[in-house]
């Protein structure tokens, strides 16, 4: 046997059979090794795969693929990616999210751009934003994009052929590139225009993955992707001719997965932004600190990210009855897999007319398969072409077989519907072509109610090496064929439009770029069609994994061990016919199956010094600031510092940030007119924790220090041990005076304290109101600014009361969040010393909720006591 032989090429062996192979060999040599679905893809030859086994592993030189996200042809959080894993349904939502933390030397000073030209605003302005730098920007303007600016290294593409692009490239790269944006803000008013710009996309990235990869080396390197839809990836509905552009977020999110060293981000902008904002909102994006999300909508007031809840986003909408016998529902690949195991359960719920289309003719059995049972199809097939004159090769071989089993599979479906008491007629049609389309529905086009798209094909490769003809056929049956049956159907008449998108697009996955896209543009098309078709059901269901025949045991058992569970065709089966019940007409984008992604991405810890800027301007005029005077004049509070410091953090590593260590301040922020217009916060990780340092830079550039801590990033502290002993809220004495008597000097924004319950130098009570501040001074998500002065609040009272003077804050030795200190109601503080050392007091101090749950723990309090201040205070 030729070791050498292509497993696809020559042989037509998936990557699914691979598996299998794998298992086979295991098996017959008792060996352990095991390979996941990615290094699975790599392995291109039977040499390759004896070699793996043998304990060579994966060639270095090969490319990869990924597994199919779905277990057939048809069906394949921000979403969070430690979502526990189910099967069920949930509906695509939108998350708003922190603003962009952009850092301040992103990107090395040396490196350029390079921004794709659609010919609109959005891409010369940004252009213009990019040579404003200092940048080296280059183009690369598509075809009959004219020239607009003498300033930048300018490519003009005349085709869309891939040897062009692929020189363009070439050349652009042999500058030094670390950022790609790609834009497709120019709308189209043809659909396969816009698909056609789509698969360039998807191109596009496949030659500059590899160089980017190369310059990531060096510092960040990035591609971006610029959509104009509605800032919402589209959900809320836009113009039919432009859902193609949304299955650019398919790529991304792939591209996020395939090359992890990378910054990939797709960014969708309201088109009410004017061109100037959303350049400038997507060089925010692209300087961000956190590489995650991926996919960021943004309308000029609001961020948002892609998530799941359990209601859909359109509510209020009418119901859609169920199909009955008098609804016809046209279905696209729905005579074979899985979507004829869901028809089946439709038909006996409903009993709906239905009519088939797919591509296998069907025609009688060839005479070399009479009475060959399905196992024995390879053999017949293989001595028909010998007994005529053909060598039998497997590929040839199980094409002849194929269209026997297809042909079996598609009468015994037919038979099943009839059974189950629905009307169902096949049509052998190729969906894609318009014109044939409409010949073969026009005897029925006036009798169809619905459609069901379930037609797909998978072309499982890296995004490296995805050539243009894998494009066009993944592409074709989902885009081109949708497109063709709607054209053929009178859309007035539809009541139900469900299509088989797949969690491929919704989450991204490996290998499976164009699959992604093209799902995702389904999603689009979804909304669309929603706001288009208000009195229709029309719904694209994002199916996870099947277990299906196609998955073998060892394919099984790489499932497993990511915690995912396969959809059970008899489970998948029912929820395809529940999506039918009238209180289901709303659902729009639904993931159905394991709601959690088939492909995980590997983050790297950042290892480089980062720094974000924190605007003091825009502080200066909120109550936050002139309500915290020292000798009136206002002094940001030291709790904007620490909140500065775990919200930096939080974003950067997109974790919640809870514990902070060695919050000390070197010199306070005065609001008097002669300091800095801006902070910069420095985070430099290590071992498990970021050194935080805040500073400023004078006029004559020099480095004024701030504050400093340490914020640590490892798990959350454990739950602590609520309080007890507690008094009652409501009793006491009014906390009003301490904010007269120069105990206090904060003013009416920032005056939460309302009663202390229990005086006593051993545990001082007081009982608190969070304080609403206009601003979250970029703080982390369970943190607040305002709430959280009210615990420093509390150990300058304890001070005044038991060492008779007025204080500041000059030090933090922990900090802990146990739970939002956001959230409204009563809460209490408490104050406890560790020790009195001069003028410096320690102190605990902890914020719990009246029945002494802990909500925050500030430790190690230094307090620094000085006569002069009491005067300060009430100055």
């Amino acid at each position: 046997l030729d070791l050498t032989m292509n497993v696809e090429a020559d042989l037509g062996i998936d990557s699914i059979k691979r598996v299998e192979i794998m298992g086979v060999i295991q098996e017959r040599f008792h060996t352990t090794t095991t390979a996941g679905p990615e290094q699975l893809a790599e392995l291109r030859t039977l040499g390759d795969i004896v070699d793996f086994v043998a304990g060579a592993g994966v060639p270095r030189t090969a490319g990869r693929e990924a597994a199919s996200a779905g277990a057939s042809e048809d069906h394949p959080p921000e979403p969070e990616a430690d979502r526990p894993s189910r099967i069920g349904r949930a509906q695509a939502a939108l998350v708003e999210l922190s603003a962009s933390d952009p850092l301040l030397d992103a990107y090395h000073p040396d490196h350029g751009a390079l921004v794709v030209d659609d010919g609109s605003q959005l891409a010369a302005r940004l252009v213009e934003r990019l040579t404003g730098t200092g940048r080296r920007v280059h183009t690369l303007r598509l075809p009959g994009v004219p020239a607009r600016s003498n300033d930048v290294h300018d490519h003009a593409l005349t085709g869309w052929g891939t040897t062009e692009l692929a020189a363009q490239i070439e050349e652009i790269f042999a500058d030094r590139i670390a950022l790609v944006v790609d834009v497709t803000a120019q709308p189209s008013a043809e659909w396969a225009e816009s698909t056609r710009r789509l698969a360039h996309s998807l191109l596009l990235a496949r030659h500059v993955v590899a160089p980017l990869t190369s310059a990531a080396e060096h510092g960040r390197a990035a591609f971006l992707t610029a959509t104009v839809l509605d800032g919402a990836f589209g959900l809320t509905g836009v113009a039919e001719e432009l859902a193609p552009a949304g299955g650019v977020a398919g790529l991304v999110k792939t591209l996020a997965l395939e090359a992890p060293a990378l910054f990939c981000r797709a960014v969708d902008l309201d088109p009410a932004l004017d061109a100037a904002t959303g350049a400038a909102l997507l060089l925010d994006e692209a300087a961000d600190s956190a590489p995650e999300p991926v996919q960021v909508g943004l309308d000029g007031t609001r961020r948002v990210g892609l998530t799941l809840a359990e209601r859909p986003l359109a509510e209020g909408l009418p119901e859609v009855g169920a199909p009955t016998s008098d609804d016809l529902l046209v279905v696209t690949g729905g005579a074979r897999g899985i979507t004829a195991t869901c028809l089946l359960e439709l038909a006996e719920r409903h009993r709906p007319g239905l009519l088939l289309l797919g591509r296998t003719p069907l025609d009688a059995e060839p005479g070399w398969a009479h009475g060959v049972p399905d196992a024995g199809l390879k053999a017949a097939a293989a001595a028909s072409l010998t007994a005529s004159g053909e060598k039998p090769t497997p590929k040839k071989v199980g094409r002849l077989a194929a269209d026997v089993t297809g042909g079996r599979e598609i009468r015994a479906t037919l038979d099943a519907l009839h059974a189950a008491g629905s009307e169902a007629e096949y049509l052998a049609v190729d969906i894609t072509d318009q014109a044939a389309m409409a010949a073969a529905l026009a005897p029925h086009r006036d009798r169809v109610t619905g459609l069901v798209h379930g037609a797909g094909v998978l072309a499982d490769q890296l995004i490296a090496h995805k050539k243009a003809s894998e494009i066009e056929r993944v592409f074709a049956p989902k885009l081109a064929g949708l497109r063709s049956v709607l054209a053929a159907l009178p859309a007035e008449r539809l009541r139900h439009v469900v299509l088989f998108s797949s969690v491929a697009g919704f989450f991204g996955n490996q290998g499976q770029s164009d699959y992604a896209m093209a799902n995702e543009v389904l999603n689009t098309w979804a909304a669309s069609a929603r706001r288009r078709l208000p009195g229709a059901r029309v719904t694209s269901l994002n199916w996870g994994a099947w277990d299906s025949g196609m998955v073998s045991p060892q394919i099984k058992a790489v499932f497993e061990e990511r915690g995912i569970p396969l959809i059970q065709a008899p489970e998948g089966a029912r929820l395809f016919a529940e999506q039918f019940a009238p209180e289901r007409a709303a659902d729009t984008v639904t993931v159905l199956g394991p709601t959690t992604p088939l492909s995980s991405r590997e983050r790297p810890a950042p290892a480089a010094v980062a720094t974000v800027r924190r605007s003091l301007t825009e502080l200066a005029g909120t109550p936050l600031v002139t309500d915290h005077l020292i000798d009136s004049v206002p002094v940001l509070p030291a709790t904007v510092a620490i909140g500065w410091a775990l919200g930096a953090v939080e974003h950067a590593e997109g974790r919640r940030a809870v514990r902070l260590r060695d919050f000390s301040v070197h010199k306070g922020i005065v609001f008097d007119g002669t300091g800095p217009d801006e902070c910069r916060v420095v985070m430099t990780p290590a071992d498990g924790e970021v050194t935080v340092a805040v500073r400023s830079v004078t006029k004559d550039g020099a480095i004024r220090p701030h504050y400093a801590a340490t914020v640590l990033t490892g798990p959350a502290p454990a739950p602590a041990a609520p309080l007890t002993g507690l008094p009652a809220p409501g009793g006491g004495a009014d906390a009003a005076g301490l904010y007269e008597d120069g105990t206090l000097f904060h003013g009416p924004a920032l005056r939460g304290l309302r009663r202390v319950l229990a005086d006593e130098e051993a545990r001082l009570v007081l009982e608190c109101e969070p304080v609403a501040t206009a601003v979250r001074t970029s703080a982390a998500s369970w943190y607040a600014a305002g709430p959280a002065d009210l615990l420093l609040q509390a150990a300058l009272v304890w001070v005044r009361r038991f060492r008779s003077a007025a204080g500041l804050p000059l030090a933090v030795g922990g900090v802990e969040l146990h739970a939002p200190l956001t959230s409204p109601g009563t809460f209490l503080v408490v104050v406890e010393p560790v020790r009195h050392d001069g003028p410096d007091s320690r102190l605990t101090v902890t914020a719990c909720a009246p029945d002494g749950r802990v909500l925050a723990r500030f430790t190690d309090v230094s307090v620094v006591s000085a006569p002069q201040l009491a005067a300060k205070f009430t100055g």
